[in-house]
């Protein structure tokens, strides 16, 4: 068998069946889908179970709610592909996904595969985002030159993906490091699973084909905003600090400009939603938060004026006119846009 489809599903009974039918439809047939019921309160079960007794290549896993990390773990453990394509269960693949990465990994012998992003709103296209690097194969050597240096985050703010999903990575060198993220985190699981994968493949190819289709639901960064998200992100930065990072030469520099990002974006969902109760809180939650140490040494070069003057305000501590600023870009747009 060549891969392992791993679905993760919680609480998407609207949404599961076209993905599922998105995988049972691609062109190449060699996978089996291992659909992992991470204890969904709806009907998200039964649709497993009747998809199940459809497909004969499809196993389904029902636990109790351990959110993603666990799904995954859970996932990974009966996986027998030689590789492992991560798919999240409100998401689609486009039907020759699988097809494609196995012509590519046959084609170079690469121990990843990483693909681009279509992200769909309603039905349509409102953006395709990708690792931001040249298409192509990337040795050990290569990977150190061009990989690196965006690993986490560059000075003009650009990263390679951070998602798992919309990968095929050989399940030799997945196992370990998806096993080995910690349950608690419940925010970056996959970037805690990235790193350590491109710290250690041996070679990996960047393709720009949109084979990943990312559902974008309404208000979804109002909605998920919380103010605990500074403390995760804290969580996240802490396991990646467990890792061996001794060759990514300018690490540190790279996580002072992660914290400051990451911190800059929950500020920003916060603005979105209109959370103004939320500035004190956000406030605390980075003074005693290792961000307060990290967002000062963050330095960035050519980012757009908005995020220029958002992380000037955060560096002198100025949170509430950087969520006021935001807030206030956030009128702006929409003016403009009715305009």
């Amino acid at each position: 068998m060549f891969f392992s489809v791993i679905v993760p599903v919680y609480k998407v009974e609207e949404y599961l069946p076209d993905c599922i039918e998105s995988v049972l439809g691609q062109t190449f047939s060699d996978f089996e889908l291992i659909l992992v019921d991470d204890g969904s309160p709806d009907t998200c079960p039964e649709i497993c179970d009747d998809y199940q007794k459809k497909d004969a290549r499809i196993k389904v896993i029902h636990k109790p709610n351990g959110g993603l990390a666990s799904a995954r773990r859970a996932g990974i453990k009966v996986a027998e592909g030689d590789y492992v394509f991560n798919l999240d269960s409100d998401d689609l693949i486009e039907k020759d996904t699988l097809e494609c990465a196995y012509n590519i990994i046959r084609d170079t012998s690469c121990e990843m595969v990483s693909f681009s992003y279509r992200w769909v709103k309603n039905g349509k296209t409102i953006n395709i985002t990708d690792d931001g690097i040249d298409e192509g194969f990337y040795d050990r050597e290569a990977i150190e030159k061009h990989i690196y240096p965006r690993l986490l985050m560059d000075k003009h703010m650009n990263h390679i993906s951070y998602y798992l999903s919309g990968k095929a990575v050989k399940r030799e060198l997945l196992t370990p490091h998806q096993l080995g993220v910690s349950e608690t985190i419940s925010l970056g699981e996959d970037f805690c699973c990235v790193v350590p994968c491109y710290l250690h493949t041996q070679s990996v190819y960047i393709s720009k084909k949109p084979a990943y289709l990312y559902s974008v639901r309404e208000d979804s960064m109002s909605k998920g905003f919380q103010a605990k998200q500074i403390y995760l992100v804290q969580d996240v930065i802490r396991e990646i600090m467990t890792n061996d990072m001794e060759k990514v030469v300018d690490f540190e520099e790279q996580l002072c400009r992660y914290s400051c990002f990451m911190c800059f974006t929950i500020f920003a969902a916060a603005a979105e939603g209109n959370h103004f109760q939320s500035i004190k809180e956000l406030k605390e939650n980075i003074t005693n938060s290792l961000h307060n140490e990290k967002i000062p040494s963050a330095e960035f070069e050519n980012i757009s004026l908005k995020s220029r003057i958002t992380i000037v305000l955060m560096k002198k501590k100025w949170y509430a006119a950087a969520f006021y600023f935001l807030n206030l870009c956030k009128r702006i747009k929409r003016v403009w846009k009715k305009g």
